[in-house]
């Protein structure tokens, strides 16, 4: 930081502190003569107590030039949290008094205009000097401080133009209050004073702390830095307003600059961006916008609605017809999606018929649920119907479970505005209409046709009327009044005793039974062991005579064929005998012998010849039975 000698402006330029003095009054740095205001605390600060004239500053040092007990002066606490340590430490002051308006500080200089410009900046108040030597001040300083090291009064003046000021507004008096957010945490804005500090903020500032970088860091008293990423807008002294993109660094002058604000949808999410001709958009996420308050009326973040599968919902919206007419019409946006609303785009909300639980269980009353997203999937709810009288006027709840699936939307919000509603009073219909026709014992005998959905006429066809689908109802049983509980629960107990004893006699026959079959059984198998045994026995002796009738008949077989084997060999031995004495008598024959006569030489009982004298062969007929005769005579 440029330091420059307290008499080099006042030589430069004599007149110059009067013109900037101005501008230091007008906009509450420098308050001469007026008491600065501060808004009701619960914690009392220093200058309100120096307003107040509640703290005692010792000997009055007004209207001298110079002090000289400072090293053994009591300054009170109050006064000392005025002044931060950093600043004391920094230019070598220590407050000792205030009247309310001024505050006089002990310097080394007492003629130091610019560190009175400074300090006046700092703390929003009156500033007056009077001289010490510095050994006392610092002494004075160690002795109330403390020992310790601190930061630059440079950081903190950064840290005082954070908050922009319009000093427009400052021209007529007013002096903007809006919360500045420091290292510190925000300031409320009823403690700020002058230039956007708070005096119990500032004196409660620690020695040494850690400080974050803030977007706006390196601002200085004269010149305003737009850091990269960021915007401000500037408006010049003759109202003309623009937009400058950091990184750049401007000079303030007579320019109001703001930072602009900075809206952003991340996936998810989306802005609604109001303008101030009336106009509207919505922008879906990812996306930034910077708020242009010359455009913008305001930008707000919302998250989109998450449609998973089977959900859906109902949109309505506002169209321009002709003229001034608007003409509204509706669309169904199914999910898996992330739906956002369009400008003119509202959801339908349903109200129907829920449980409350609780004392009431599943007593379903009037907009018991009321939602946006509509759920198709197929879904199922408990209902209760009280006070059924049947035939012979007994009381009854019946117990039901209802299975419906949503199937037309369109149908759905043509036909009805509540259709949980719709299936208690079809379904309650129904069973009045079931249960009234039977007396009790016979609506016991039939309760199997409350499972049956051909049961519910009335509830099919409102739900299929309404676009439902009713898949399924179950009858969970039915509950009755005290006293015909009571009676019921009494015949029932008497029957289950007397099916008890039955049930225990039918199991001693049963066990009777049990023994005789099984005896019966043990007599079967050992006849059946028996005959079995027997059958096996003739299998065997059947399978033994079998193989000794097919030894006898191999045996024969084997005889015969020896037999005819035989047979043939004599045959052949005949036939090679005959063949020789053929060829023998052959041999004869040629000789000239008559083989007649040699072979029936003295061999026949009787010859018979026959001689033809014409020397033809003669010819003989032979008669067998004439040979007969012959032969026996």
């Amino acid at each position: 930081m440029l330091r420059l000698p307290s008499n080099f402006c006042q030589a430069r330029c004599p007149s110059a502190f009067a013109v900037n003095y101005t501008l230091l009054k007008k906009s509450g740095a420098l308050q001469e003569g007026v008491s600065t205001p501060f808004a009701e605390s619960n914690t009392t600060s220093a200058m309100d107590l120096l307003a107040m004239g509640e703290i005692e500053s010792g000997t009055s040092v007004a209207g001298f030039s110079q002090i000289h007990d400072l090293s053994h002066r009591s300054i009170p606490r109050q006064l000392i949290e005025l002044l931060p340590e950093s600043v004391a430490r920094e230019n070598c002051v220590i407050a000792v008094e205030s009247n309310g308006e001024r505050v006089t500080l002990a310097a080394v200089n007492r003629d130091d205009l610019a560190l009175a410009d400074k300090l006046r900046f700092i703390l929003g108040v009156d500033i007056a000097f009077v001289k010490a030597p510095a050994k006392d001040i610092l002494r004075a300083i160690d002795r109330h401080y403390g020992p310790a090291q601190t930061e630059s009064v440079d950081s903190m003046l950064c840290e005082f133009t954070e908050t922009a000021i319009d000093f427009d507004e400052a021209d007529e008096g007013d002096v903007e209050t809006h919360s500045t957010t420091t290292w510190r945490g925000t300031v409320p804005a009823s403690r700020h004073l002058g230039f956007g500090r708070s005096l119990t903020d500032v004196s409660s500032r620690p020695a040494m702390r850690p400080r974050t970088i803030s977007p706006h860091e390196g601002q200085g008293m004269w010149y305003y830095v737009v850091p990269e990423g960021e915007r401000a807008l500037v408006r010049h002294t003759n109202g003309r307003m623009e937009i400058i993109t950091g990184p750049q660094r401007l000079w303030r002058g007579w320019k109001v600059i703001v930072p602009m604000e900075r809206c952003v949808a991340h996936p998810g999410e989306f802005l609604i961006v109001r303008f101030l001709n009336g106009k509207q958009e919505h922008h879906a996420g990812p996306i930034q916008i910077w708020r242009d308050p010359r455009e913008h009326a305001s930008i707000e973040k919302r998250e989109c609605l998450q449609l998973a599968a089977k959900e859906a919902v109902v949109v309505y919206r506002n169209e321009l017809a002709t003229g001034v007419d608007r003409a509204t019409s509706r669309r169904i946006v199914y999910g898996p999606t992330q739906f956002f609303p369009q400008p003119g785009e509202w959801l339908h909300t349903f109200s129907w018929h829920a449980s409350k639980g609780g004392s009431k269980g599943i007593e379903k009353v009037p907009n018991g649920l009321v939602f946006q997203k509509l759920w198709l999937m197929p879904d199922q709810m408990y209902h209760d119907v009280p006070d059924v009288r049947t035939g012979d006027g007994a009381v009854l709840t019946i117990r039901l479970m209802i299975f419906f699936e949503l199937a037309d939307i369109e149908r759905m919000l043509d036909n009805t505005h509540d259709p949980i509603g719709d299936f208690v009073n079809a379904a309650t219909a129904d069973v009045v209409e079931f249960v009234g026709k039977l007396d009790f014992e016979a609506f016991k005998n039939q309760t199997d046709k409350l499972n049956e959905v051909a049961t519910y006429r009335q509830l099919l066809g409102r739900a299929s009327q309404a676009g439902y689908r009713i898949t399924n109802v179950v009858y969970r049983g039915y509950g009755a009044a005290d006293s015909l509980q009571q009676m019921h629960n009494q015949a029932i107990e008497a029957r289950t005793k007397l099916q008890l004893e039955r049930e225990t006699e039918q199991q001693a026959q049963q066990l009777e039974d049990y023994k005789l079959q099984s005896q019966l059984a043990r007599t079967g198998q050992r006849r059946s062991e028996q005959l079995n045994e027997a059958r096996h026995t003739m299998v065997l002796a059947q399978e033994k005579s079998v193989a000794a009738l097919d030894v006898r008949r191999q045996q024969a077989e084997f005889l015969r064929q020896k037999k005819l084997d035989d047979a043939r060999t004599d045959d052949a031995a005949t036939r090679i005998i005959q063949g020789a004495q053929i060829e023998h008598l052959r041999a004869i024959s040629e000789m000239g012998v008559d083989l007649t006569r040699y072979l029936t030489q003295s061999r026949a009982d009787r010859v018979i010849e026959f001689r033809n004298s014409n020397g033809t062969s003669p010819q003989v007929h032979l008669n067998a039975s004439t040979l007969d005769e012959t032969a026996s005579d």
